[in-house]
């Protein structure tokens, strides 16, 4: 059933766990905290939001694990996260792999675990293929691409996670975080990226059943940051205002982390989707 309302729509399936989307007010203020020593994997780094996101989790001393098919980009990024870690005991590496390749992918997460200790607390997926392709124009292979990216990779990344996740905390009410970035491409596809739209509309499909089964089966919540407007002006070639990728971490990926450790009562209040 869903109740629709000015701030959020929430899901309840028999014997599930609730599922609620929360879309976020640019101005809300959160004065939460994260611990530190924790560990992640960020699959698809690139140069806005997931490099964000490693340079915040590295000023709080997070272990962090850096996964992109381009090594030059890679390796600059990882230098400015290890620039910005405040511990002087916690590790920044970095591994390229084809995460369209379900082989190179598991290869390079369970590198990743390896590194940083043998399990994660955190894995964020947030590999897509971003190219124009107009539904006349689009071919099989450019949607086989594009599926094997977004939808296959976020189906083998999760499951990934599931035997591979931190539950040392679960005790405490700190639980394992499948973070899968999206935005609102399944609920209205573009023409002009229409391969990426279907992708898109099938890796968001699997994220919500996997936020079903996941806290039950495996004692893993699942967040989808959903950003909905454009993150870079494409006229000017600047950060839109409010979708700066510092502003977004801070606003919608930052809850997930806040709120992963607060779940001692049970997951039936953790919200899944946050839309900005």
């Amino acid at each position: 059933m869903y109740k629709i309302g000015n701030d959020a729509c929430i899901w309840h399936a028999p014997s599930e766990p609730l599922i609620k989307i929360v879309r976020t007010s640019i101005n809300i203020i959160t004065i939460m905290s994260v611990s530190p020593n924790r560990t992640i994997a960020i699959v698809g780094v690139g140069s806005s939001m997931s490099r964000s996101l490693a340079l915040w989790l590295a000023s709080v001393g997070w272990n962090i694990a850096l996964v992109s098919r381009s090594e030059n980009s890679l390796s600059e990024i990882a230098d400015e996260v290890k620039a910005a870690q405040t511990s002087p005991d916690a590790k920044v590496v970095y591994r390229t792999a084809d995460a369209g390749n379900s082989d190179s992918l598991t290869a390079a997460l369970d590198w990743c675990a390896q590194a940083l200790g043998g399990k994660l607390d955190v894995l964020h997926y947030n590999a897509a293929r971003v190219a124009e392709s107009h539904i006349t124009e689009v071919t099989p292979e450019m949607l086989e691409l594009d599926l094997r990216v977004s939808a296959i990779g976020t189906l083998v990344a999760g499951q990934w996670f599931t035997r591979n996740a931190n539950t040392d905390h679960v005790s405490k009410g700190e639980l394992p975080l499948f973070l899968v970035t999206g935005g609102t491409l399944d609920k209205e596809p573009q023409v002009g990226v229409s391969s990426l739209s279907a992708a898109k509309a099938a890796s968001q499909t699997l994220s919500r059943l996997f936020a079903q089964a996941l806290p039950q089966a495996s004692q893993v919540v699942v967040g989808m940051p959903l950003i909905k407007g454009r993150i870079v002006d494409p006229e000017t070639g600047a950060f839109t205002e409010g979708y700066h990728p510092d502003t977004i971490i801070q606003k919608v990926f930052k809850p997930f982390f806040e709120d992963r450790e607060q779940l001692r009562d049970g997951v039936y209040n953790w919200t899944v989707e946050r839309v900005l």
